[in-house]
C-alpha cells in the first residue's frame, strides 16, 4: 500500500522540521480514521465531514471523535461550517489563508493522520487543547517537498519510493483496456494523456500499467499539467519534454510536453480532429483537480473513476447490464480490490462517502454529502474503474448525472452504490 509510504515519509519530513517523533504512529491502527473527502479546520485542529449544504455531519479533534454536543459547543446549534461557501464555490484543496485543507485523493489522505497526530501531541504537551493551531503550513510544505520539490529537475520522494518497487504500488491494466484505447483512436478521434505528475514519474507509472509500448496508445502526452493551478485559467507556455525543456508555441503529435494551457491544447485538438471546438471526454479520479476545472473551464464531459463505488458496493440495474463485446478479465487483476486497500477506503467512524442517513428525513436516498453534491454537479458519469467502460461498445449510451439536481444519482455505472439504494 502506498498509504504507508506516504504517511511515514511525511512524518519523517515533519520530524526533521522540529515536530515530536511521537507524531509518527503505526498507520494500521488508524485505518478506520482514514477517509477520503474530509476537511481539516486548520485553526481549530478539527477534522470534518460535511453535508451537501455545509452542515457538519461528523467531527474529530485530532484523532478523538467528538459527540454532537461537543460539536455544537464549537460550531453552534445549526452546525453550519463557516468556510462552506468558499469550499463549495471554488472546490480547491485549501481555503483562503489556509483556513482549511481538504483531503480528496489517495495521495494526500494519509496526511490526515499526520495532522490529527500533531494535534494529539500538541494537546498532550500543552495539557489540553490550544486556543488556535498554526501547524498546517509546515504540513503543506512537507506535502510539497514530497510530491513537488523546489528544484524543477527533481521528481520528489514519492518517485524515489515507488521507483524502488513499482510492482508493489502499481497494477497493470487488462488487455481489454489496451484494445479499447486503440479503438478510441479510430474515426478521427484524438486520445491524449494529461497528468499533474512530472515527466519521469508519469512515464514510470504509465509504463508499468500499459507496458513499454505505452506511447502507441496516445496521440500526445502532457505531464505536470497544473490543472488546479492555472492550466485552464492562465497562459503558461508548454515546454517540450520535461519541466526544464524549451517553451513552444504549438503542439505536435506523438510528443511529450510539460505544463501548458488549455487554449493551446484546444488548438491542437481542433487541428487533429479537423473540428471547431471538438467535444472532449476526460477521465479522472480527483474531483478537485479533474472534475471541477475540466467541467467549469473546459466544458468537458468528465468520467469520474471512483473506487468507493466498488468498496461500498453497488447494484447494477437489469436494464444497465449488457454483454461486453470483449471479455475483460475480472477480479484477479482488474476489478478486484485488495482487502488491505479496502480497509483504507471504508470507514465505519466517518461513514459513507455518498450518504448520511441522519440527514435524509424523507429517505429518498439522494447523495447528501459534500462530495455527493460535487459528483453530481461536475461529472457526466462515475465508474469504479476504467475496466467497466473498456468492456462496453464505444457507442454505448450512458445515463448522465443531472447537474441541476443536487445529489442526483443517475450517472453511476454499472449501478448505484449500495448506500443509495432504497431496498438495502
Amino acid at each position: 500500500m502506498h498509504s504507508e509510504l506516504i504517511y511515514e515519509t511525511l512524518c519523517e519530513l515533519l520530524i526533521k522540521r522540529g515536530y515530536s517523533k511521537n507524531i509518527k504512529d503505526n498507520l494500521c491502527t488508524h485505518k478506520d480514521f482514514i477517509c477520503k473527502g474530509l476537511f481539516l479546520d486548520t485553526e481549530k485542529g478539527n477534522i470534518l465531514k460535511l453535508s451537501h449544504d455545509g452542515k457538519i455531519l461528523r467531527c474529530s479533534h485530532g484523532t478523538r471523535m467528538m459527540d454532537k454536543a461537543e460539536i455544537i459547543s464549537v460550531y453552534g446549534q445549526d452546525l453550519q461550517w463557516e468556510h462552506f461557501e468558499e469550499a463549495i464555490g471554488c472546490v480547491k484543496f485549501h481555503g483562503e489563508e489556509y483556513k482549511y485543507r481538504l483531503f480528496e485523493t489517495y495521495f494526500d489522505i494519509p496526511a490526515i493522520v499526520c495532522c490529527a497526530r500533531i494535534v494529539d501531541v500538541l494537546d498532550e504537551e500543552n495539557g489540553g487543547p490550544h486556543d488556535k493551531y498554526d501547524f498546517f503550513k509546515d504540513v503543506y510544505d512537507a506535502i510539497g517537498d514530497f510530491y513537488f520539490p523546489p528544484s524543477e529537475g527533481e521528481e520528489g520522494l514519492l518517485f524515489e519510493g515507488v521507483r524502488k518497487k513499482p510492482e508493489k504500488y502499481l497494477q497493470p491494466c487488462s488487455n481489454g483496456v489496451k484494445e479499447w484505447l486503440m479503438e478510441l483512436k479510430g474515426d478521427n478521434r484524438v486520445v491524449f494523456l494529461m497528468t499533474s505528475s512530472k515527466n519521469r514519474y508519469a512515464e514510470m507509472v504509465v509504463e508499468t500499467v500499459l507496458g513499454s509500448d505505452w506511447k502507441n496508445y496516445f496521440d500526445i502526452y502532457i505531464t505536470y499539467a497544473k490543472k488546479t493551478g492555472g492550466f485552464f485559467t492562465k497562459n503558461e507556455k508548454f515546454k517540450e519534454g520535461g519541466v526544464t525543456g524549451k517553451e513552444v508555441d504549438s503542439l505536435e503529435p506523438k510528443k511529450t510536453y510539460s505544463a501548458g494551457n488549455y487554449p493551446d491544447l484546444k488548438t491542437f485538438l481542433e487541428k487533429q480532429t479537423k473540428k471547431s471546438d471538438p467535444k472532449v471526454v476526460y477521465f479522472g479520479d480527483c474531483l478537485c483537480s479533474d472534475s471541477f476545472p475540466a467541467k467549469v473551464y473546459g466544458n468537458w464531459d468528465v468520467v469520474l473513476v471512483l473506487e468507493e463505488m466498488e468498496a461500498e458496493g453497488y447494484h447494477p440495474g437489469l436494464k444497465d447490464v449488457l454483454e461486453p463485446k470483449r471479455k475483460v478479465p475480472k477480479h484477479e487483476v482488474d476489478l478486484y480490490i485488495d482487502p488491505e486497500e479496502e480497509q483504507y477506503i471504508l470507514s465505519e467512524g466517518w461513514g459513507s462517502f455518498f450518504y448520511h442517513e441522519e440527514e435524509d428525513p424523507k429517505h429518498d436516498k439522494h447523495m447528501n454529502t459534500y462530495w455527493g453534491r460535487i459528483i453530481s454537479q461536475y461529472n457526466a458519469i462515475a465508474v469504479p474503474t476504467v475496466e467497466y467502460i473498456a468492456g462496453m461498445p464505444i457507442n454505448h449510451r450512458y445515463k448522465k448525472f443531472k447537474e441541476s439536481e443536487v445529489g442526483n444519482t443517475d450517472g453511476f455505472y454499472p449501478g448505484k452504490p449500495k448506500p443509495l439504494l432504497s431496498d438495502i
